[in-house]
């Protein structure tokens, strides 16, 4: 072939690019898929979803005046906030299930305190959501100050007590690096177990393994376990040891429950490589599971904020299980029992994807390969 001179090049490559649906894709599907994304989370993430405040007042007033009432009321005024009056023992099971964000309690000598400018306030807040922390507090020492300097001419005439129940001495770096923890040990099983097939897949071995899908499937899953319990034992060690992270709860629960994400994660690889026959079908993939993964699992913006129908998205990801989960062990302190719903979900996509898989190599790999 003769050398080509530099306009008929460039007209060969644009040319070709236009016949390639890959490229196509890129110029111009990914962009739109990506601003459209991109657009819901930002959405998303500037409304702000209101606080719920338990309120229990046992203030007795002076007279027919009740400071406590006074704060409730100005409390219901601010934005963002809705009030809700809750028993004394339901505290702990109303923060617990997220009936509630944080619980203020007003004791019996409220007002005659207040009058003594000695006056104490307690607030207990759920304590793994900063956002929803800083809100709370934020209401509550505004419509303090508004009803202080309307009954005693000062803005603070009393003192604030702030307890968490959950996340007490623990720092940013705590309450957030289990996130990123949890989609490492995810993403890189994933991709573990997608490379080995894909890689299997240029020889001649893997058209006789692909004629005993069962088998084969269950041989990747096994043979690949050891790496996924490395991987997650790796990640734990480098949180603990490298960043310092403090676990609430045991660490060996933590440990059990990031190879289970592992194990969820080599298996979703080995469906992905199942169910295409080309590594750039296979990548291609995994990139829009990834997606999917990141946006509405709740890593940055909460489930809660997603309408119904997203939400049924959300709750179809293990990364939304894995997320709940590790947030459990890792900031509450729960029990791999108390996270049984969690880890029930896990095994359940773990098996659908190992099924699914079987399908796969026996309907997609069985009429022909591809590198």
């Amino acid at each position: 072939m003769e050398n080509e001179n530099f306009k008929a090049m460039v007209s060969n490559i644009a040319r070709k690019g236009f016949k390639n649906k890959q490229t196509l894709g890129f110029a111009v599907v990914a962009p739109l898929i990506v601003l459209i994304v991109l657009g819901y989370m930002v959405t998303m993430a500037g409304y702000t979803e209101p606080v719920k405040i338990g309120v229990i007042n046992n203030d007795k007033g002076i007279g027919n005046f009740s400071a406590a009432t006074s704060i409730v009321n100005e409390i219901k005024n601010q934005e963002n906030v809705t009030v809700l009056y809750i028993n004394e023992a339901d505290v702990k099971n109303d923060l617990d299930d997220k009936t509630i964000t944080a619980a203020v309690t007003f004791p019996e000598n409220f007002t005659t305190s207040l009058a003594k400018n000695n006056a104490d306030l307690n607030i207990e807040l759920e304590g793994t959501d900063q956002t929803a922390n800083m809100l709370v507090s934020k209401a509550v020492s505004t419509s303090v100050s508004t009803v202080a300097a309307k009954t005693t001419n000062q803005t603070s005439p009393l003192k604030i007590n702030v307890d968490n129940l959950y996340g007490n001495g623990l720092d940013f770096t705590d309450l957030f690096m289990y996130r990123f923890m949890t989609i490492v040990t995810l993403v890189l099983s994933v991709l573990l177990g997608l490379f080995s097939i894909m890689g299997d897949k240029e020889t001649e071995v893997f058209k006789n393994r692909a004629a005993t899908p069962i088998k084969t499937v269950f041989a990747y899953i096994t043979g690949l376990s050891v790496f996924a319990l490395i991987l997650a034992l790796i990640t734990l060690a480098f949180g603990i040891y490298a960043l310092g992270l403090t676990i609430v709860g045991n660490t060996g629960a933590a440990a059990l429950l990031m190879f289970l994400i592992a194990m969820v994660g080599l298996s979703l690889g080995v469906l992905i490589a199942s169910i295409t026959r080309t590594r750039t079908q296979g990548m291609g993939l995994f990139g829009l599971l990834l997606i999917l993964q990141i946006v509405f699992s709740g890593t940055f913006v909460p489930v809660s904020k997603f309408n119904s129908l997203t939400q049924l998205i959300s709750y179809s990801l293990p990364l939304t299980y894995s997320l709940d989960s590790m947030k459990s062990i890792f900031i509450k302190g729960f029990t791999l029992g108390e996270v049984g719903t969690d880890i029930t979900a896990l095994i359940i996509i773990f098996a659908v994807a190992l099924i699914l898989s079987m399908i796969g190599l026996k309907t997609v790999q069985g009429t022909g390969n591809g590198k």
